[in-house]
């Protein structure tokens, strides 16, 4: 790392404040654009047809103009861990693209490999013109997947977090991503008018040993969706029969059709963030996060992009609501529980998640949460999602 010096600090200022405006503005021109074609599909449902022809253009899309940014968010992970030649320009927009492709036909995929991927490249295309070294550059990538985080969920904190803990680092490098984090929603919200769902809960949490009980058995029971989750996932079992992305993700649109289709599940299609809010005032069937889990498993594997999380806040956030009928804490606290501790197995991400929760629901069940977010990553496993 080149030394603290007045010229090398007014440097950094000007790449976090540059990574911040460009990554807050990229942020809110992607979750615009995505409410757009999501209220598309919403009032025209007959576009789930086209699904497995939007997977086909996604498939030529990443084999032809954009075939140098096929790696997606395991390309950025390789350029976090060992920096080199800087991320392909047209990663940023055709990771967007492809999403909301995705959405437009009801696929249920999520948004964070967007944000992730999105603020990683625009980030690293700073580094085309000023020289830096190997740990600078990892930072630059560092704040620039903070930023991504940030600008589309609203969660600064969680969003540096998340940053270092996803690839395993803990270090100094904390501080400039919280800044990017700040700056690039602040400039989303306050520039660029985003406005985040509010979850925040109507009462605080009253901390209670029955109250860490309950925490403890979501803990356990997102673990263990997690762990199947990750089972699933590693071992491909939908799609290994099918090694021709282009025959992979046509027959994987079409079965994700004939699903929703014929069992009317159209509310498990998107990102279902009207379920989620739901889920949040009324006990939710157990049924529902199964589905949901089905639905987001067989997209991802057949080549859908957009990426998991919000689907897997779905999947936690119904299975606390369904768990909140038989645990002594209420309801609200239960589903926002299980809202973070799927994904915090799924993704090993226990801290950013628990901070998340802070972030989200308010800070009084930050004690709830950081109990459910460690069960369910030391159940889940201490790989996850973005494990190599």
């Amino acid at each position: 790392m080149s030394a603290l010096t007045p010229k090398n600090a007014l440097r950094w200022l000007g790449l976090i404040v540059g990574v911040s405006l460009a990554v807050g503005a990229a942020g809110a021109g992607f979750l615009s654009a995505l409410t757009w074609v999501s209220d598309q599909f919403n009032r025209h449902h007959e576009l789930l047809y086209a699904l497995p022809f939007l997977g086909l253009l996604m498939v030529w899309i990443y084999g032809v103009p954009a075939k140098a940014s096929a790696g997606g968010v395991k390309a950025l992970i390789a350029q976090i861990q060992t920096p080199a030649a800087p991320l392909p320009a047209s990663m940023a927009p055709a990771i967007v693209g492809t999403t909301l492709l995705s959405h437009l036909g009801g696929a249920s995929v999520g948004r964070e490999g967007t944000a992730l991927q999105m603020g990683g490249a625009l980030a690293d295309q700073f580094s085309r013109w000023c020289t830096l070294d190997e740990q600078e550059h990892r930072t630059l990538l560092l704040c620039g997947v903070s930023a991504g985080f940030a600008a589309v969920f609203g969660t600064p904190i969680a969003a540096a977090v998340f940053a270092l803990e996803f690839v395993g680092r803990r270090s100094w490098q904390i501080v400039p991503c919280l800044a990017t984090g700040f700056l690039a929603d602040l400039a989303g919200r306050n520039l660029f008018h985003v406005k985040h769902a509010n979850y925040l809960l109507p009462l605080p949490a009253e901390f209670s040993l029955g109250g860490v009980g309950s925490a403890l058995a979501l803990g356990l029971a997102c673990g263990l969706i997690a762990k199947f989750y990750l089972f699933l996932h590693r071992r491909n079992t939908a799609a290994k029969p099918l090694p021709n992305p282009y025959g992979r993700i046509l027959f994987g649109g079409v079965l994700f059709v004939i699903l929703v289709q014929f069992g009317h599940l159209y509310d498990f299609t998107g990102l279902g963030l009207s379920v989620i809010s739901e889920s949040f005032l009324e006990p939710i069937p157990p049924v529902v996060f199964a589905i949901k889990f089905l639905l987001t498993f067989l997209c991802v594997s057949y080549g859908f992009r957009g990426g998991e999380v919000t689907p897997l806040f779905f999947v936690g956030v119904t299975l606390g609501s369904a768990a909140g009928a038989v645990l002594s804490l209420p309801l609200s606290i239960c589903a926002a529980l299980g809202f973070v501790g799927v994904f915090a197995g799924a993704g090993a991400v226990p801290i950013a998640c628990a901070v998340m929760a802070c972030e989200l629901f308010g800070i009084s069940i930050g004690g709830y949460a950081l109990v459910t977010c460690a069960v369910s990553w030391l159940i889940a496993g201490r790989k996850g999602l973005y494990s190599e």
